[in-house]
């Protein structure tokens, strides 16, 4: 696996990112990488919080449409988070910090999922009321906090 990181992160492109000057390269990717992190998690955590009872005027069937922005944000992160890693494969491709962020990240995702399909499959206002939506709601919240941790402690490791 250790090959692969390494091979990966000798390619031009990851040189480049990792190396170059220009504002262009490695500053910019991070900087669209942090945008796309605020839309995923800003918009997921505004409807966590909504399906927690902040902000009940609010009717939470008007959320639906923060997953459109959810999912730009994360389709950003990706494309972003696969060039980050490129630039320093060997590196942090190796830490359990790595792993572990993933594996919160996923987890997130598969919360705005099962979120999406427990308060919008029906009425949504309804469901929000229901334990599964609220727990659901607490669980993303941690999740994503954990997430972000994870990712700052990255550039520590």
């Amino acid at each position: 696996m250790l090959q692969l990181f390494t091979s990966l992160e000798s390619t031009s492109f990851a040189t480049w990112l990792r190396e170059s000057n220009t504002i262009w390269a490695y500053p910019t990717v991070l900087t669209l990488h942090t945008v796309g992190l605020a839309l995923l998690v800003g918009a997921s955590m505004a409807l966590d919080l909504r399906l927690l009872g902040f902000a009940r005027r609010i009717p939470v069937a008007a959320l639906s449409k923060s997953f459109r922005v959810m999912w730009f944000g994360f389709w950003l992160n990706l494309a972003t988070g696969l060039m980050l890693f490129a630039a320093d494969a060997s590196t942090k491709g190796t830490t359990r910090l790595f792993a572990f962020k993933l594996g919160l990240v996923v987890m997130g995702v598969v919360s705005v999922l099962l979120i999406e399909r427990v308060v919008f499959r029906g009425d949504p206002e309804r469901a929000s009321t229901r334990w599964p939506a609220r727990g659901l709601a607490a669980a993303s919240l941690v999740v994503w906090l954990a997430a972000i941790t994870a990712g700052r402690f990255m550039a520590y490791v």
